[in-house]
């Protein structure tokens, strides 16, 4: 049987408009977050240790120079990451950081620093340190994230140096510090993740001053 140019070309067009549909898309745009400064949890915190940093002349008002923030490589993605189980973690494709997270904690924490030791003169990474800069802080984070039992985990280690201690070349105190923060949210949703943002915002706060007060506490005349 013949078929007719007319009814090939028919068959032809037909073909080719059903090759062009498109499927719906699926895509869904990511929500990008932010590390907080600083929250009204940790007014009281900010006072406390204020007043202590006043207390102290030899630390009030003196400049420091926060280093580069230290990751883990799965902490490098700008996915945020959950701990579900032990071994195991997961990354969200949908909610993202809105910066890098190493410049990101380091933002954050050299905030809280100036605010607790009642000092504006600091510098971060990747600004150059400050002209007289006599603190320097190194921070390097092992855990940032949430896990089992709607918390977050921060664990990380931490060191000093004074530029009147071995040239600034060591650190003259180091610590481990681990802080879990409970996620307050009123329910569970899409929402959650703003809240799970803002408890390791608060774990950064706990870190900060923790770190504040070891300086404080430092006696300079062994120098």
């Amino acid at each position: 049987m013949r078929i007719s140019p007319k009814v090939s070309t028919f068959f032809l067009v037909l073909m080719l408009l059903s090759s062009c549909i498109v499927p719906p898309s699926t895509y869904v745009k990511p929500t990008f977050h932010l590390l907080n400064e600083s929250t009204s949890d940790n007014n009281e915190s900010f006072r406390q240790v204020a007043v202590f940093a006043e207390r102290n002349q030899t630390i009030e008002g003196q400049s420091f120079y926060l280093r580069q923030i230290e990751l883990p490589y799965y902490l490098q993605e700008n996915r945020i990451i959950t701990r579900p189980q032990k071994g195991k973690i997961e990354f969200r494709e949908n909610d993202r950081w809105g910066e890098p997270l190493v410049e990101g904690i380091g933002r954050v924490t050299g905030f809280n620093l100036s605010r607790f030791l009642n000092s504006p003169f600091y510098s971060v990474y990747p600004h150059r340190q400050k002209i007289g800069t006599q603190w320097e802080v190194g921070v390097t984070m092992l855990r940032f994230e949430k896990i089992l039992g709607e918390r977050v985990l921060l664990e990380a280690s931490w060191e000093i140096f004074h530029n009147g201690y071995r040239n600034g070349n060591y650190p003259f105190k180091n610590n481990n510090t681990k802080i879990e923060v409970d996620i307050e949210s009123p329910s569970s949703g899409n929402e959650l993740v703003s809240y799970e943002v803002d408890a390791l915002s608060h774990s950064l706060g706990k870190l900060a001053e923790r770190i504040a007060r070891a300086m404080i506490n430092s006696d300079l005349s062994e120098f």
